[in-house]
């Protein structure tokens, strides 16, 4: 308890003595400095600098004796940044504002540092950094970084340790704080036991005093939170990967921030400068070429619809409100009106079939299956007039034993399956077999019936269209491959695992990039070395240099990609761009100028 007295003897006097503490912020507006890794040096630092220094460093005399020039040894941090190694000289970095990344595995790794001058740290106030991706008019926040000072860390510590006495004394509970999160459960405990309760005013009041005591709250997942020692020049080396979405081809990354301060006084940084990222992906080595399939047309079509109809027990008449007739009558109502009313075929025949399920007597159901079938007709006729009545026949066939064979085989539900469906094989009469069924399989006949039976209970209608104006019974056309060109509109939308399922069938450049995305990179360079030779070309040469390199091959990768970029330069510069490409260079010692025209 006495530190936290002290600390209110602290914060009392720091408030008496000062203006508002962001009234400094608020003249200079000073802001995060944020910009891409470099990698290295690109400035010459100041002369008296290297003078002071050059006792560690090698002199070499340039243009007889004109210039100089001075050799040190260097050392590379983990941002990839470049320093001369135990002197004290700035060096001076690429401040770079936009920056090509690849995609791979329909992931982008986006990379930058974040400097955080002197002049925004205090140990009165927090700072708070959030990272914003706009992708297409979208923004998206990344984790936060958090920067606070001591006085400003030890008043949060002591606002959520009141906060947790007060809460203590409600719940009568004693335990420390161990975490905010400890916290939040106490707060929502105690409030929803007032909501419970119906003491509204109680919950709000609690709402109000949470709010009132903890005025600067702990931000939620920050990727970076710490406490200032001491002021200096903070630069952190931010990594985050990103999925884009199907039309990402650039994103705009930068910082919102503000500063929070002990008496409450608030400075919001104005926005950073724009970072900008330009995404590569191998949808530029797509195959857009359409494809195309050859189709039988059929002057004779049949389409078949089967549909479930609730009749009452032991009745042939149509009700509309029982069950789900409603909904099977319309589907049956407006798949008839759209066959009989097109131009393309004529209807030469409506056949309905009504079957019904083995309890009851076969001869009972066969008479009921019948008229059911009849009366469904009948319903239609009135509907879609008397020109209809000719087309359509009735049919029945009474118990559907033969469906009930194939929903019982390999059934788990149905464990003795192979014993009934022998049963019913061997049966001379199936009003008895059911009852056999019954007396011996009670649990499997309980599922059968339940379940089983009521799929039995049916009426199918068989649609027997012919073709207007064709002569021959049959046509053969070239016509768009539609499932393929579906396939590639998914590969364009970046979905690899539809693109997958579509393409599978494909033996294709665009089976192999889609493959690749994927990163089974075996698969993809077996499917290029399988193309036949009238699909290869400099995309498939370059697609199987980078499944080389990722399957450590680089002598056969490094081939492959310089016969592509011999039939295609356009491709040298797409080089550039690829990591795998460059991985290429760097294992077979060469430079990516070597192959330079």
């Amino acid at each position: 308890m006495k530190p936290y007295r002290t600390l209110v003897y602290i914060v009392l006097t720091v408030l008496m003595l000062s203006c508002a503490m962001t009234h400094s912020l608020q003249r200079s507006t000073p802001t995060a400095d944020i910009h891409l890794p470099s990698n290295g040096p690109v400035e010459t630092p100041e002369v008296e600098d290297v003078e002071r220094a050059v006792t560690q460093m090698r002199k070499i005399s340039m243009n007889g004796g004109r210039d100089s020039a001075y050799l040190a040894e260097v050392e590379r941090d983990s941002t990839g940044e470049v320093t001369i190694k135990g002197e004290n000289i700035q060096t001076v970095y690429i401040v770079a504002k936009s920056k090509t990344v690849a995609e791979r595995n329909g992931e982008i790794a986006i990379d930058f540092i974040v400097g955080i001058p002197a002049a925004l740290q205090s140990s009165t106030w927090g700072l708070s950094l959030t990272p914003i991706i706009e992708n297409n008019g979208m923004e998206e926040a990344l984790q936060p970084l958090s920067i606070r000072g001591e006085l400003f860390s030890d008043i949060q510590k002591r606002q959520y340790w009141q906060m947790n006495k007060y809460l203590n004394r409600m719940l009568g509970d004693s335990t420390e704080l161990t975490s905010t999160t400890g916290l939040a459960a106490k707060y929502y405990e105690a409030y929803n036991r007032y909501i419970a309760g119906g003491q509204k005013r109680r919950a709000d009041k609690l709402e109000s005093t949470y709010k009132q005591t903890i005025s600067f709250p702990y931000l939620s997942d920050p990727r970076l939170d710490s406490v200032l020692i001491r002021k200096g020049e903070i630069r952190y080396y931010y990594t985050q990967t990103y999925r884009p979405t199907k039309d990402t081809k650039r994103l705009h990354l930068f910082f919102r921030g503000r500063v929070d301060a002990i008496d409450r006084s608030r400075y919001d940084l104005s926005n950073s400068d724009t970072l900008t990222y330009t995404v590569t992906s191998m949808l530029s080595l797509l195959d857009n070429e359409p494809r195309y399939m050859l189709k039988i047309i059929d002057k004779y079509v049949e389409v078949r619809d089967r549909n479930y109809i609730t009749f009452p027990v032991g009745r042939a008449n149509v009700i509309d409100t029982m069950g789900q007739n409603h909904v099977q009558l319309d589907k049956i109502e407006r798949l008839m009106d759209t066959l009989i009313n097109q131009y393309e075929f004529f209807v030469d025949s409506i056949t309905i079939t009504a079957s019904s399920s083995p309890d009851g007597s076969m001869a009972t159901n066969n008479r009921i299956a019948g008229e059911r079938a009849r009366s469904i007709k009948e319903r239609l006729v009135r509907k879609f007039g008397h020109e209809v009545d000719t087309l359509i026949r009735t049919r029945s066939i009474g118990e559907d034993w033969t469906l009930l064979k194939r929903l019982i085989r390999h059934n788990s539900d149905v464990p003795n399956w192979e014993k009934i469906t022998d049963m019913i094989d061997r049966s001379r009469n199936l009003d008895v077999t059911e009852q056999q069924i019954r007396q011996q399989f009670p649990g499997d006949y309980a599922f059968m019936k339940e379940i089983l039976y009521p799929q039995l209970r049916a009426v199918d209608f068989r649609y027997n269209l012919r073709r207007v104006d064709m002569v021959k019974d049959t046509v053969v056309l070239t016509v768009l491959d539609t499932t393929y060109m579906r396939g590639v509109q998914q590969l364009r939308d970046r979905d690899y695992v539809g693109a997958l399922r579509t393409l599978n069938d494909y033996k294709c450049q665009n089976l192999a990039i889609v493959l690749l995305s994927l990163s089974y990179d075996e698969a993809a360079f077996e499917i290029l070395e399988q193309l036949p030779p009238a699909e290869k070309n400099p995309k498939t040469d370059y697609l199987s240099a980078i499944a080389l390199s990722r399957m450590n091959r680089p002598r056969e990768g490094l081939e492959y990609y310089l016969k592509a970029i011999q039939a295609d330069p356009v491709l040298k510069f797409r080089g550039n761009l690829d990591p795998e490409i460059q991985i290429l260079y760097k294992q077979n010692n060469v430079k990516s100028t070597a192959y330079d025209n």
